[in-house]
């Protein structure tokens, strides 16, 4: 992940009648330009596009761009692509999983 890619957690809440699972609330920021292609998740995520643009791919998919006022959904699988729509506006959007407890919502590759 580019480091000036920013992921806030906003909220975190355990689900009711699923003991040992929570959703994840993030405000995630992609400066223009910025990729972070090549990660996965192990759940699905459900987004939406506050402002900007992003292009997306799961496997694969075809690429596909989502816009302001736009929700998409992150497939529980690889995230093939990852990034910024534009190279002069930044990308803001809100994004939520239900998870279990102490478990990632993202998983990125080993450096080394």
């Amino acid at each position: 992940m580019s480091a000036e890619i920013t992921r806030t957690l906003l909220q975190v809440s355990p689900i009711d009648g699923m003991p040992g699972w929570e959703t994840r609330m993030f405000l995630v920021e992609y400066p223009p330009g910025a990729d972070a292609s090549g990660h996965s998740h192990p759940v699905v995520g459900l987004g939406y596009v506050l402002g900007g643009s992003v292009i997306s791919a799961f496997d694969d998919d075809e690429p596909e761009t989502f816009v302001a006022g736009q929700s998409f959904k992150d497939a529980a699988s690889f995230h093939r692509v990852s990034r910024n729509g534009s190279d002069t506006e930044p990308l803001r959007f809100l994004i939520a999983y239900a998870v279990k407890t102490g478990e990632p919502n993202t998983v990125w590759p080993q450096q080394g």
